[in-house]
This record gives C-alpha cells, structure tokens and sequence, in this order.
C-alpha cells in the first residue's frame, strides 16, 4: 500500500512537472511573439513617421490612405524630363530628353483595378474634410507602379496638376495654360478634382452650366482628342457630361 502511495505520488509530481514545464514554454512563446508584434508595429511606425517628414503629409493622413486601400503608402512620384546636351568630336552639341524620377510632397497608395475610384475617393474626402490636402486619382502604372490614389497638400484643385505636370502640348497646351483654361471653367462650374496625371485631368462638375451643348463645343476646342477619340461626336459628349456630371480631359 505504502509502495503504490509512493509510486502515485511520484506520478502526481510527474505531472505537476510538466505542467509547470508547459506553462512556462507557452509562456515564453507568448513573449516571443508580443514582442515580434511589437516589433513590427514599432518599424511600422518609424517608417510611418519617415515618409510623413519626407512628403510632409501627417501619419494621421496616411493612415487613413492606407486604411481606406488596404495598400502600403509610398512617396508619390512622376517622371521629370531632363534636357542633357551631348558633345561629340567634329560635330555641333546635340540635345537629347533623358527621363529622371521626381519626388513629389505627397503620398501614393495602389488600388486593384475592380475598386470603384469614384466611391474610394468620397470616402478619403469625407475623412479628410477641410483639412487643407487635396485626394485624387492617378494612373502612372510605370511610375508609381500601378493605379491609386494620391494624397498631397493643397488648399485649391489646381496645385496637384502642378505636381503631375498635367498639359495638352499637342496642343500648345502647357501646365501653366492648362490650369488657366481650367480655372476659367471652374468660374463657371464649380470643378472639383478627381483625377489627375500627366496627359489627363478629371473634375466633378458641381454647378450645372446653362447649355451642355455650348460647354461640349468649347471643352472639343479645348481637348480634340475627347471627341475625335472618345465620344466621336460633340452631342454625345454633351451627354456624357450632363449624366456624369465630370469633365475629363486627355490629351493623345
């Protein structure tokens, strides 16, 4: 009796011990991995905090950008033309364009090609508010590596066709004759930024003009290109718009 008392308390302790043993394992796991969460989270962070100085965007903002597109947000960026002359031996200088990445004082998150840009945007927007930084949608696939929305400091919806450099010069359209025709238009019908890259620009048409017509004739003056490769004729444009209610712009 005693001996199976003894061995029973040997079995018990046994136990006990490896309890112990697998409660102080699971406990370290435990620690293990709160700390490598932490970890992340605090890289997360830093690198948060980094891109917020170098693009001068709040964290609060960009968190919303990547919230809101379940993307990782990266410094917006678009391609600089760089004019580079070329001396050769017995020969005049010659001028050749070479492409250089420029960044820009905003933020970049990609979006699947499915996402509703026009929904994704009014929700940013509705987060934003007034806060002075203006959201819009850009195409630069080869750029910043696929479509998104970008976020950047503005207290008007012009500036970010500055940063994109958006012009018609197929049309002796530059950035800065662009902007001037289209804050011409925005007297008149209130735009609203949507998109914008550096051969297309779109706005919400917020105040409806008097003749759609008469704007279709003068935006086929402005963009040939919406027409003759687009809506093929100056009505359906005017239809387009006055259902839209948005004005796009590409320049071919």
């Amino acid at each position: 009796m005693q001996k199976m008392d003894l061995m029973l308390s040997k079995t018990v302790a046994a136990q006990r011990i490896n309890f112990f043993l697998l409660l102080k394992s699971t406990l370290l796991m435990l620690v293990f991995v709160l700390q490598s969460c932490g970890g992340k989270q605090e890289k997360k962070s830093r690198a948060l905090e980094i891109l917020s100085k170098q693009t001068g965007i709040p964290v609060s903002i960009i968190k919303i950008l990547e919230s809101e597109t379940g993307a990782k947000a990266v410094h917006l960026k678009r391609h600089q033309s760089i004019t580079v002359y070329l001396t050769k031996p017995n020969a005049t200088d010659q001028q050749t364009a070479e492409e250089a990445l420029l960044l820009l004082p905003g933020v970049f998150a990609g979006v699947k090609s499915t996402t509703d840009y026009y929904d994704l945007l009014k929700r940013i927007q509705t987060k934003l508010k007034s806060s002075g930084y203006r959201v819009f949608f850009c195409n630069g696939r080869e750029i910043n590596d696929r479509d998104g929305i970008a976020i950047v400091k503005s207290e008007d919806e012009f500036t970010p066709l500055v940063y994109m450099q958006t012009n018609g010069i197929n049309y002796d359209l530059d950035n800065a004759q662009l902007i001037k025709r289209l804050k011409l238009l925005s007297q008149r019908l209130d735009l609203k930024l949507l998109g914008a890259d550096f051969d297309w620009c779109e706005f919400l048409i917020q105040k409806e003009p008097e003749d759609w017509n008469q704007l279709a004739e003068e935006i086929y003056g402005l963009c040939p290109d919406i027409v003759e490769q687009g809506t093929q004729t100056v009505s359906a444009l005017a239809r387009e718009m006055k259902e839209t209610k948005r004005l796009y712009l590409w320049f071919d």
